[in-house]
Formats: C-alpha cells, structure tokens, sequence
C-alpha cells in the first residue's frame, strides 16, 4: 500500500492557532486531541499504543470521533502489516478498522458529518482495500443536502467522490467530476489523476466545521 504513513505532518500544523487551542480544550477525548495535533506515530509500536489509548477512550466517552480515529489507526496498522508482507495480522487489522468504521456510521446514521469522516479515510486507501463503493455512496448522500457544508468542504467531496468513482472503475463519470473540479482548481485536479493516494491534510475549514463539532458532541 502505497498511502502517506502521516497526512503531511500533525493533522493541526499550520492552521489558525485559535483552532488549535478550541482542539486543546477537548480534554474530555485526550486521545484524540493528540491525533489531531501530532498525528500517528510512525513507528510502529507507538502506533499500536495510540490506536489502543483511542479504543479505551470510546469506551469510557462513547465519542464518535474516537472511534473513528480508532478505526483510522487499525488501518494504519493494516498499512504497516502488508508493507511488511504480513497478511494475516493486515487482513485482520483491516477488518477491525472498517468494522468499527461502518459501526460509527450503524449509530450516527443521519449525521453527515459522520459520514464526511469516513468519506475522508477511506477516500484515500489503496484501492485494493475495496472501499470506493462504500465513498460513492457516502458522498451521494453527502451531495444530496448541501445546506450542511459549505462550498470548500463541497469541493473536498468532489475530490473523494472522484477518486471512488474512478477505484469503482466507472471511468466516464470519474472524468466529468475531474474535468469539473479541473475547472475551479486545476492543481488540485492534476494531483488527483496522480492516484498516489496521498491524503490533503485536514484544513481548518474541515477542522473547525466538522471535528470540533463532533468532539463536542454538538
């Protein structure tokens, strides 16, 4: 698999420092706030030590963040498992994290935001992991009521339903999305066709409008 092992740094580098410090006041879900702001760890034992700690902390806060961002560091395991050929402990990591990521869906089922959230990971996996169909159809209900997101998180939808389309091998339709999201950010569209499946980092549109929110549990 081909995937950043980090999404270019802390999830939080660069962006506006009041956002930063609105993630720092979510003591309640410390385990994430570290993800926000440093990212996964590399290494592969502090991985697993992370990817734990987001596990326990659901447990005791139900937030669905945390287990999203459990279900994210399982496939970053996965990642790490193939990488190394080891299948078994991939395959079964990688059930892990898609159970728990679809589970954040079965109960937040009306929350878009939720949705925007698994949208993001899976957008960007290999696509042998086979998730383009479970994107096309997250951004379909995502696209059906735009009221919720505002034109910048609409264009990040575009991008993830581009890619699923073309994973989905459903070729005329990835190159009409690309030839449209070409017309408004061409660089953006040129780093799609790549296919390198390297993630954009969270921006702080996307941090503010739909972690922060969901880490509340507004």
């Amino acid at each position: 698999m081909t995937r950043e092992r980090k999404w270019r740094g802390a999830i939080c580098a660069g962006l506006l420092s009041m956002t930063c410090a609105s993630v720092a006041n979510a003591s309640s879900v410390p385990a994430v706030e570290s993800v926000m702001q440093r990212g996964f760890p590399a290494q592969p034992d502090q991985l697993a030590i992370v990817t734990s700690a987001l596990f326990k902390e659901y447990g005791e806060t139900k937030n669905v963040v945390s287990l999203i961002f459990y279900a994210w560091g399982a496939l970053r395991q996965a990642e790490n498992a193939s990488a190394v050929n080891d299948y078994i402990n991939a395959s079964e990591y990688a059930k892990t994290g898609f159970f728990y990521l679809d589970e954040a869906i079965d109960s937040h089922e009306d929350d878009l935001r939720v949705r925007y959230m698994r949208a993001r990971v899976d957008a960007w996996l290999a696509p042998e992991m086979g998730r383009c169909a479970v994107t096309i159809k997250d951004t379909e209900w995502m696209l059906k009521d735009k009221t919720l997101f505002n034109p910048a998180q609409i264009a990040r939808i575009h991008q993830m339903r581009y890619l699923a389309l073309y994973n989905c091998k459903k070729y005329p339709q990835a190159a009409q999305l690309l030839a449209q999201i070409k017309s408004q950010d061409a660089a953006v569209a040129k780093e799609l066709a790549l296919h390198n499946n390297v993630a954009p980092a969270w921006d702080a549109n996307e941090v503010a409008q739909v972690l922060l929110p969901l880490v509340k549990g507004e």
